[in-house]
């Protein structure tokens, strides 16, 4: 075997290599076992630091851990690495986010402003991203209009969003009348959505909490928050430890004790 030919078989072997320990890293990320994923993908941004996808993934886990600075270095990282991807901006634009919830109100607008930007960067390179358009909408919702932005805004986005994907558009719409504490109304949307599709994890999540919120249909908000339990969160959707406080509330609120719930009830 020839140098050149050797020197070939050892970088296909290696980029070979390197995809299946990034796949093995993708699948325990989305198991929501972050501490070994987070362990596979340093090794790969230890051997390679302008790998872009190991910097997005430890980016992407230091959210989940609420590390929030840790994660806005690393998604800013390899959004320069790979300044064309637009899933690298919109969890820039989510970090920036949730690093604002907690911020000064100097550090929020600052924060806030890179979250605008990175998320109608995202939108820029591709605007069927539905959930760039879903991160817009909540930083609308949440921002008021004299600082970017409002209501009307909002709605704008949700629109958008139930032309590329109506269940998510009913979600997002579910939202936005709980926003504004239009229940019966987040009621109905959620209701519509669950009969659509009852697996999904926001959805039964959304109508527990507003079951807490309202101290309205607390049997079935009870019932969805159980069914969470045999489901599967996505990287957009808080975890079982969520649901599981959720039914500790309505086990408050009905003056039981979460052991007695879980007998009546529980899966």
């Amino acid at each position: 075997m020839s140098r050149w030919y050797l020197a070939v078989f050892v970088v296909v072997a290696a980029r070979s290599a390197a995809a299946s320990i990034t796949a093995e890293g993708q699948a325990l990320y989305e198991g929501r076992r972050y501490a070994e994923a987070e362990h596979v993908f340093q090794q790969l941004a230890a051997a390679d630091p302008r790998d872009p996808g190991a910097v997005y993934y430890l980016g992407k886990i230091a959210i989940a851990r609420r590390d929030y600075a840790v994660a806005i270095r690393f998604l800013e990282q390899a959004a320069a690495l790979a300044s064309d991807q637009s899933d690298y901006y919109l969890w820039l634009g989510n970090g920036y986010a949730w690093a604002a919830a907690t911020a000064t109100y100097g550090d929020k607008v600052a924060l806030g402003r890179k979250c605008l930007a990175a998320y109608r960067r995202a939108l820029e390179l591709n605007p069927d991203n539905r959930w760039a358009h879903f991160g817009l909408m909540n930083f609308y919702r949440h921002v008021p209009a004299f600082l970017g932005g409002g209501l009307g805004n909002a709605y704008g986005e949700a629109e958008e969003i139930c032309r590329r994907d109506a269940p998510l558009g009913t979600f997002a719409l579910a939202v936005l009348a709980t926003h504004e504490k239009n229940y019966p109304k987040a009621f109905a949307l959620l209701e519509k959505l669950l009969r659509q599709d009852p697996a999904c994890f926001a959805a039964n999540l959304a109508y527990g909490r507003l079951a807490i919120t309202t101290g309205w249909h607390l049997a079935e908000g009870e019932a969805c928050l159980h069914h969470c339990l045999t489901l599967h969160p996505t990287e957009n959707d808080e975890g079982l430890e969520m649901v599981r406080q959720c039914l500790g509330q309505i086990a408050e609120i009905r003056h039981q004790s979460p052991i007695a719930q879980h007998r009546d009830g529980g899966s």
